[in-house]
C-alpha cells in the first residue's frame, strides 16, 4: 500500500514537471528567435537614419527625378562583409526604368527590420492609384536592405539574381507590419 502511494506520488510530481516544462517552452517560443547582437545595439537613430534614405529616395522617385533616386542605391551582394559598391551605368538604367514603368503616386513603409550590419530589410509599400469608392488601392511592393558600413546607413536593393534572401520570410511579413505599425504609433503617442 505505502509503495502504491509513493509511486503515485512520483507520477503526479511528474507530470506537474512535464507539464510546467511545456508551459515554459511555450512562453519561450512565443517570444520569437532571439534578437541578434547588432539588433539589440539599433538605436532610434538608426531607424531614423533608414526611414530618411528611403523618403529621400521616394521624393526623388515621386519628383520624377529617377537618376537621382537610383545614384542613391548600393549593391553589396559579392561580398557581405565588403564596402558596398554603387551601382554600375547598366544597373541604374535598369532602376530607372523600373522607376519609370510604375507610375508612382505615393508608399508607404510596411517595416524594417535589423538582423546584421550587412543584412536588413525594409518593406515598402508604393501605391499606383489610389483607392476609389470601392476599388482598392493599386500597389506593389519594393525590398531595400540598408547596410551600416562603418557607421553610416546607405540603401542597397535585395537582388535575388546575387542569391540575398529576405531577412523576414514571407509567412511572416504581415505579422512584422503589425507590429511595426503598433511600435510607430506607440512612438508617436510619446
Amino acid at each position: 500500500m505505502r509503495l502504491q502511494k509513493i509511486s503515485v506520488l512520483v507520477a503526479v510530481m511528474a507530470l506537474v514537471l512535464a507539464l510546467g516544462g511545456c508551459r515554459g517552452k511555450k512562453e519561450k517560443q512565443a517570444e520569437g528567435p532571439q534578437k541578434t547582437e547588432f539588433e539589440q545595439s539599433i538605436q532610434s537613430k538608426d531607424t531614423v537614419a533608414v526611414k530618411q534614405l528611403v523618403d529621400r529616395f521616394f521624393g526623388f522617385a515621386k519628383a520624377k527625378q529617377y537618376s537621382e533616386a537610383a545614384g542613391m542605391l548600393y549593391r553589396n551582394d559579392k561580398d557581405i562583409e565588403g564596402e558596398p559598391q554603387q551601382l554600375n551605368n547598366e544597373e541604374m538604367a535598369q532602376v530607372r526604368q523600373m522607376l519609370e514603368s510604375v507610375p508612382m503616386v505615393d508608399y508607404r513603409i510596411e517595416y524594417i527590420k535589423f538582423d546584421e550590419y550587412y543584412q536588413n530589410e525594409v518593406l515598402c509599400r508604393v501605391v499606383i492609384k489610389p483607392a476609389e469608392g470601392d476599388m482598392p488601392e493599386i500597389s506593389t511592393k519594393m525590398f531595400f536592405k540598408p547596410v551600416n558600413y562603418l557607421g553610416s546607413w546607405v540603401l542597397c536593393l535585395t537582388n535575388t539574381e546575387y542569391g540575398d534572401r529576405g531577412v523576414v520570410k514571407p509567412g511572416k511579413r504581415d505579422s512584422m507590419e503589425r507590429a511595426y505599425t503598433r511600435q510607430s504609433s506607440a512612438k508617436q503617442k510619446q
